[in-house]
């Protein structure tokens, strides 16, 4: 999160609580104050994990009031009771995967603890305590800062490294850069994938419902690439001469289509790359000493590390193809 989505969440938890609390108090619900840890607990999580916890607390609190009704009713109000409630109580919430209801229900139990009485407006209170801070939280993180417009900044800065990345990959296969330049600009395009993955998976949980998942897979494809990428690095570390076969892969190499939108671009680059393969296979002269052999092995491990690169992109735009 940024200061400004610190503010805005901070300002939200704010109102978020007075409301809540102005709300209880005049609905003479009793605790009423004990909304502020409600909500504030519940507003906590994202806004898409939000909604699918309040479903699970107020099971939750069905549940905790129930055995603690009786718990209470059969061995009384007393500390000994009250422990072994909370023990059997955590138990069933970690054996449902529901532990982020623990504490809220706690204190639910707690008002009956202090109370010693049990009855149905008494239940009926906790449960309405409970439902009104899921409702105001849900309310308030309803309200999200739109991080597009900052992914797709993100998504420009990446394409524009992987540009840079190829044009001297192309470079050092008839060797005019050093391995030195490429992995500078990797270094910088992990730690903007790193940033840029973190905050896509942001950008989807501000939705209730909406699969919004396009930059999350996005990024993951150009992190899959990232790491493709960064293996093709000791394949041309070797002196290379300017044979035909260099020569046709740093020709792919420099007019490699960084699109990944349009999935005519990824076929136009299989056959091209279709096209490069067979030359090798059938047309190629073979290696007649020790160091050709390790510049042929070399340069088609660097011609199968970019076929991978297009079927990861490929596999991404069938699915998520954006005109």
């Amino acid at each position: 999160m940024d200061r400004k989505e610190i503010m805005v969440k901070s300002l939200k938890i704010s109102i978020g609580v007075a409301v809540g609390v102005i709300i209880a108090s005049a609905l003479e619900l009793e605790f009423y104050s004990s909304v502020a840890t409600i909500i504030i607990v519940s507003m906590l999580s994202s806004k898409r994990q939000s909604l699918k916890l309040a479903g699970k607390r107020l099971m939750a609190a069905v549940v905790a009031l129930l055995l603690s009704s009786l718990m209470f009713s059969i061995f009384g109000f007393s500390l000994p009771v009250f422990t072994v409630f909370i023990f059997a109580f955590t138990f069933l919430m970690y054996r449902f995967d529901s532990k982020t209801a623990i504490v809220l229900n706690v204190v639910l139990v707690m008002h009956i603890y202090a109370l010693e009485e049990i009855s149905f407006s008494i239940l009926l209170n906790e449960l309405g305590l409970m439902s009104l801070g899921i409702m105001i939280a849900l309310a308030m993180n309803a309200f999200v800062i739109d991080i597009e417009a900052e992914l797709k900044g993100y998504q420009k800065e990446v394409e524009d490294l992987f540009q840079n990345i190829f044009d001297n990959m192309g470079k050092c296969l008839v060797n005019a850069c050093t391995a030195d330049q490429v992995q500078a600009d990797l270094d910088k395009l992990y730690k903007v994938l790193m940033k840029s993955k973190e905050r896509s998976y942001q950008y989807l949980n501000n939705y209730y419902l909406q699969e919004n998942n396009y930059y999350v897979e996005y990024f993951s494809m150009r992190i899959s690439q990232y790491y493709t990428v960064k293996r093709m690095q000791k394949f041309i570390k070797q002196n290379f001469l300017k044979h035909t076969e260099v020569m046709l892969l740093k020709g792919f190499t420099d007019q490699f289509i960084n699109n990944t939108k349009i999935l005519n671009s990824c076929l136009s680059q299989v056959e091209a790359l279709d096209q490069i393969k067979n030359h090798f296979t059938y047309e190629a002269e073979l290696p007649t000493s020790y160091n050709q052999l390790q510049n042929r092995i070399a340069l088609h491990q660097y011609l199968y590390a970019l076929d991978d690169l297009i079927s990861v992109k490929m596999r991404f735009i069938e699915t998520h193809e954006k005109k």
